[in-house]
């Protein structure tokens, strides 16, 4: 036995010490490795700002090798970088596919900001490859999980992708939206001037596209009035630059673009998509205003964005050059506006295909089936827009579906974490509480039961005793003057009738005691019952009136209530007939709300305060009607006479 107990304790000392090392010993090549993958990545950021791409993914594909195995931030932040550098060359496959890796990556380690970052790189990407039905849906997600994790700053930021996507879609209303909905995300922190430079000129352009020209301009000022970046500031000036060319104020965007131009962050700039967009636009006023050299910086500008292949810049080339050489009659009008027609279709934007088509309109050959073309494009337009914006809805909808499931997956992991964590305790607290409430509950039943049975007894013993002081009263004093007379004139004959109605008085008296005191006959017959009792009172003497028995559904009032009723008109009567000396009873039975209401008046000499405090006939009827949550009152407003008005709820 001894010697079992040694090797158990040494077997669990030996695994006491392996957990121990696993936890506490890294290996110094691991230590080595980390440190010469951080070189490696900060080489290829370096590489990187030297444009020097094919160097810098050379280094960032050595330091992705030693780590590929691993699941941890660093690897997550060589492999973000080798995104990002594959977004600089085309095609965009690779960055596509390493931004879906680290979706994967951040999904398998639940980390919701990494989830929602990889959400937006992979947005950024299918914008760029201008695969925009999925850039929409990531950026949406992207937008939505921010919110989640209620990051104000990084909402705002990647909400303009969002924007910027529905605009080229030519879904402008939700666009307008979104920026709107960024806008107030962005005032959580007032500080941020720039960004919400950024946001006016966003709802300037937005507003320009829904050709409210004066308010664009205000929007412009507003954004111009909150930067103080140079080159921001020259994109906002060569904003409204097009505002003044759209409304013929040739000159004026003259005036404005060539300041731009002069400045040093134009003359300086290695970003070609700046340049080439300030140089066409420039041309393209110098082309209103009949200048000569216009056609060689359109050209130019042309050449500038064709380097960098994006469709809707080289859309903007086109459309200026064919209208530049519409202005002239130059047949190779048709030629730039054909090219500007078939690069439109390629974004899928219809507004731009409509510009190109309105200029083959007017100066190709055979104008007719372009003329078709935009008709036919004009009466789909609608169509179109409406499937973008049920496309956005859609999208919406899933995101907040998919949202609303995980996290009721969550909540049930989370839920059965607790059940396995907490089984043992949650077992006994129940059956502890199981124990206490059948305990509580059996307590409760002998309660009520003693209480019920101390009840009837007591009832029981009232009910003797007023049956005992009924027959003492009433059937012993007759019986005994009855005894009485005969012994007195036990030899007149002409007694003897009277003798036989002493004893039917007397028969009748045992027989109402016996039927006071007998069960109550109840249910939907309950108005026979009570006209009934009502026709033992009524005699010479005294005459007992009823009004509306007929008219109460008796069925809606419960059979104990019905028992009530009868014992507590039983009891009014019975006084009556003892004490009132009247000759006249009314009772009026009536439905008020949701109560029964009987209203008891005789014209008898009355009751008094004194007596109703003092009679236990008063009590008894109390105490019936606090059974049922009923209530009686007596009438002592009157000199004569007893009235009293009984109400019990349905």
């Amino acid at each position: 036995m001894r010697n079992t107990l040694f090797t158990f304790l040494l077997l669990l000392l030996v695994i006491c010490l392996q957990i121990s090392c696993k936890g506490e010993i890294k290996p110094p090549e691991q230590q080595v490795s980390i440190s010469y993958v951080d070189s490696l990545y900060n080489q290829a950021q370096q590489l990187k700002t030297a444009s020097d791409i094919n160097a810098a993914l050379h280094s960032n594909f050595r330091a992705l090798r030693l780590i590929e195995n691993r699941s941890d931030s660093t690897y997550s932040k060589i492999l973000r970088q080798r995104i990002l550098l594959f977004g600089k060359k085309w095609p965009l496959d690779s960055a596509l596919h390493y931004s879906s890796k680290l979706f994967s990556l951040y999904q398998k380690s639940n980390d919701s900001s990494g989830i929602a970052d990889a959400f937006y790189l992979k947005a950024f990407y299918f914008n760029k490859s201008q695969q925009l039905d999925s850039a929409l849906f990531n950026a949406y997600q992207s937008v939505e999980l921010y919110k989640q994790l209620k990051d104000s700053t990084k909402v705002y930021r990647r909400s303009r992708l969002v924007t910027l996507i529905l605009k080229t879609l030519g879904n402008y209303e939700e666009a307008e939206l979104t920026t709107i909905e960024s806008l107030s995300y962005l005032k959580e922190n007032s500080n941020k001037t720039e960004e919400l430079s950024n946001i006016y000129n966003d709802i300037a352009t937005l507003t320009k596209h829904r050709e409210n020209l004066k308010e664009a301009l205000y929007w412009y000022d507003k954004a111009l009035e909150l930067t103080s970046n140079k080159r921001y500031q020259n994109n906002i000036k060569n904003n409204i630059a097009l505002i003044h060319l759209e409304n013929h104020s040739y000159e004026k965007a003259l005036e404005i673009l060539t300041a731009i131009k002069a400045d040093s962050t134009f003359e300086f700039s290695k970003d070609l998509r700046y340049k080439s967009r300030i140089l066409d636009n420039w041309a393209f006023a110098k082309s209103k205003l009949g200048h000569q050299d216009a056609e060689t910086y359109l050209l130019e500008a042309l050449k500038m964005r064709q380097q960098k292949n994006i469709a809707y810049r080289l859309n903007g080339s086109y459309i200026h050059l064919a209208e530049h050489y519409a202005d002239r009659s130059d047949t190779k009008a048709v030629q730039m506006a054909t090219l500007a027609y078939e690069t439109a279709k390629t974004y899928n934007n219809p507004d731009d295909q409509l510009d190109a088509l309105s200029i083959l309109i007017e100066t190709a050959e055979n104008p007719r089936k372009y003329a078709l073309l935009y008709i036919n494009l004009s009466d789909s337009i609608r169509t179109l827009r409406e499937r973008n914006k049920t496309h956005y809805a859609k999208i919406k909808y899933d995101v907040e579906h998919n949202r609303q499931e995980n996290e009721n997956l969550k909540a049930k992991a989370i839920i059965q974490d607790l059940e396995v964590a907490e089984v043992k305790s949650r077992n006994i607290n129940l059956s502890l509480v199981v124990l206490i409430i059948i305990g509580g509950f059996y307590l409760l039943y002998r309660s009520q039961k003693r209480r019920h049975l101390r009840e009837k007894e007591v009832a029981a013993y009232q009910a003797e005793l007023h049956i005992s002081k009924r027959v003492h009263d009433e059937v012993a004093n007759d019986v005994f003057n009855l005894l009485t007379r005969i012994q007195n004139d036990a030899s007149n004959i002409t007694f003897i009738p009277a003798i036989l109605r002493a004893v039917d008085k007397l028969y009748r008296k045992t027989r109402n005691i016996a039927r006071d005191y007998s069960d109550i006959i109840v249910g939907a017959e309950f108005d026979d019952t009570l006209k009934e009792l009502l026709s033992n009172y009524n005699n010479e003497e005294s005459q007992v009136m009823s009004k509306g028995v007929k008219d109460i559904q008796w069925d809606t009032l419960i059979e104990n209530k019905q028992r009530t009723l009868y014992r507590i008109l039983q009891e009014l009567l019975i006084n009556m007939k003892k004490h009132s000396q009247a000759t006249l009873v009314m009772l009026n039975f009536q439905k008020v709300g949701a109560r029964l209401v009987v209203s008891y008046s005789d014209n008898g000499i009355g009751t008094t305060k004194e007596k109703l405090e003092n009679g236990n006939g008063v009590k008894n009827m109390e105490q019936r009607l606090a059974g049922v949550n009923g209530k009686i009152n007596f009438d002592l407003s009157h000199a004569s006479g007893t009235r009293v008005t009984v109400k019990i709820p349905f």
